[in-house]
């Protein structure tokens, strides 16, 4: 994960800037571990064949009651656009839909986030609007796009 989090093009669209120090990738991989499942967890992705980790999903803010919780993903951009991210979300969602029971899976992206955007879109969510000013890293705001998929719309999904 240190590879991700020091990469500035990985994490321009992260929810916290690019890391300086391998102590704060190791603090940050203390607080995935520590998860509390009810409300967020990680999972690694990793390659199949060398199980070395490309990134990471994750849903978070959940609100297992309300059956609803935010997701979010990041990639080596090396092994970006290779169907990685792709795939890690799809079954990340099978196990939000399925495990879990949610009825409500959301997703925040920066409006410039092209690559997010279309797999968003790939995997049946539909943009719900624009939160100004939704998300502030180090000392700025960024607008993110709201993006959603109900339990309802998988199943109407071929």
């Amino acid at each position: 994960m240190h590879r991700c989090f020091t990469d500035a093009d990985a994490m321009r669209f992260w929810h916290h800037p690019a890391h300086t120090k391998r102590i704060e990738t190791e603090r940050t991989v203390r607080r995935c571990i520590d998860c509390t499942p009810s409300y967020y967890r990680f999972w690694a992705v990793a390659d199949a064949k060398t199980d070395r980790c490309l990134g990471m999903v994750t849903y978070h803010d959940g609100h297992i009651r309300n059956k609803r919780a935010a997701i979010g993903y990041i990639i080596d951009p090396a092994r970006q656009r290779q169907g990685i991210a792709a795939e890690a979300v799809a079954a990340m969602l099978d196990f939000c839909f399925g495990e879990l029971k949610l009825h409500r899976v959301q997703a925040f992206t920066h409006p410039d986030n092209t690559a997010s955007r279309k797999l968003l879109e790939k995997l049946g969510f539909r943009q719900e609007g624009l939160l100004r000013d939704n998300l502030r890293v180090g000392e700025d705001w960024r607008d993110d796009v709201l993006y959603g998929l109900l339990a309802t719309d998988r199943l109407s999904q071929p």
